[in-house]
């Protein structure tokens, strides 16, 4: 008996932190003000044949789940209490979770591979989730696009006024209510053309990522991509 009371108040609490954050992020997100227009880079890839996964650093993925809703990205996590909590919030938000089961540790990276064989068009990815360390890259996910031919493409997210959560592992950057927030879509990367002479996988991509977190700065300044 204690079994099954347990379950329901399982699955109850997910649902009343879900129905919680997705209220906060909702009424959050409405006071913000947008400049999410290369988001349209990933729908023109999608639209051109591509697939696509979507990667960005996990500090920054909080204003990604309403500023990019609305497209059919899956969204891979752990079937945990945490996991289950941003499974409802991003269907809510329109996207597909898959949540893997909590006592696999290669986090994440079989779900990914299913998802990639079974041709999904957007899969969105902390790249040093869900766990860390810091802006540690996942190398498999790298060799996975690599031998599938699958186009990254850096997300950077830059906002005015933020608050940063320091003691947390993603050192997590949340923008403050009314705070400009500009996301940046980089150029597409294309692993599978990489030679045995050029840059390891790993570094390729970080550069990307730097290059969209600036020109995420720079839109935010007010300067478009030329």
């Amino acid at each position: 008996m204690a079994e099954p009371l347990r379950r329901i108040a399982a699955r109850l609490g997910v649902r009343l932190v879900a129905g919680l954050m997705i209220a906060i992020l909702w009424c959050w997100s409405a006071t913000l003000r947008k400049q999410t227009h290369e988001l349209e880079r990933l729908d023109r890839a999608i639209a051109e044949g591509h697939q696509v996964l979507a990667v960005f650093w996990h500090g920054k993925y909080t204003p990604l789940f309403p500023l990019a809703s609305g497209r059919q990205a899956v969204v891979i996590t752990v079937d945990s209490f945490r996991g289950q909590v941003i499974g409802r919030i991003s269907r809510w938000f329109g996207y597909r979770p898959v949540l893997l089961p909590a006592e696999v540790r290669t986090r994440g990276f079989p779900a990914l591979v299913q998802q990639v064989e079974s041709n999904a068009r957007l899969i969105a990815l902390a790249l040093d989730g869900p766990a860390g360390p810091f802006h540690r890259i996942r190398s498999g996910a790298l060799k996975l696009s690599a031998l599938h031919g699958v186009r990254i493409a850096p997300i950077g997210v830059a906002s005015s006024h933020a608050l940063a959560l320091t003691s947390r592992w993603d050192r997590q950057v949340v923008p403050l209510p009314f705070s400009r927030v500009a996301i940046a879509v980089g150029d597409l990367i294309d692993l599978s053309q990489a030679g045995d002479g050029d840059a390891p996988l790993e570094d390729i991509v970080r550069g990307g990522m730097e290059a969209a977190e600036r020109e995420a700065e720079a839109i935010l300044g007010g300067r478009n991509r030329a």
